[in-house]
């Protein structure tokens, strides 16, 4: 009876436990290659509500069971004007995936100015309105461009402080990590 308990504990030790850890290496590993902040346990992320280009609300808590990519930016920020022909194609490639990507203008000034980048651009990836910083305050977005990666759990799994290029093929190997699941 004691043996089997201690060849029981044994396993969970010895077996299960280092599994988890290289799941967990493959993501840190995955998301610094990448350039992001791999957030390790995972805070749920908060709920907002905000209306797109055409006065149509969005809530987060719809995208359950779905990868988000939240992208905080604002039309006066050159660094999120640089990173947006990649964020389109970052969006044509998955957007036909369970992956959800919102660009969230922060701009004071409210839609016009941001409808007038995205259309003179004719990017067409989703765009949210945040004159009030009501979700920057939320995800406690210091700087822009910000970029929140939330799991299908609702989890935050990921940050990226600053422009990137969504291009790249790192990103794309951690969008598709987190579509299946994040198991390795």
């Amino acid at each position: 009876m004691v043996i089997g308990r201690v060849l029981f504990l044994f396993l969970i030790v010895f077996v299960f436990f280092p599994l988890s850890i290289s799941a967990d290496t493959k993501k840190q590993d995955l998301f610094s290659k990448a350039g992001i902040q791999a957030i390790k346990s995972g805070t749920k992320a908060p709920h907002f509500s905000l209306e797109d280009l055409n006065g149509k609300k969005t809530e987060l808590r719809h995208y359950r069971g779905k990868v988000v990519f939240l992208n905080f930016w604002a039309t006066w920020c050159g660094p999120c004007k640089e990173e947006m022909p990649s964020m389109e194609e970052l969006w044509k490639q998955f957007k036909d995936k369970d992956f959800v990507f919102l660009a969230i203008s922060v701009d004071y000034a409210g839609v016009k100015p941001a409808r007038e980048l995205i259309e003179k651009h004719r990017y067409t990836f989703p765009v949210l309105i945040d004159s009030k910083s009501e979700a920057l305050d939320l995800f406690q977005v210091r700087r822009i461009p910000t970029t929140i990666l939330i799991d299908k759990k609702g989890l935050i799994v990921g940050k990226a402080v600053g422009p990137r290029d969504w291009k790249k093929q790192e990103i794309a190997t951690i969008i598709n990590f987190l579509l299946s699941s994040g198991q390795p």
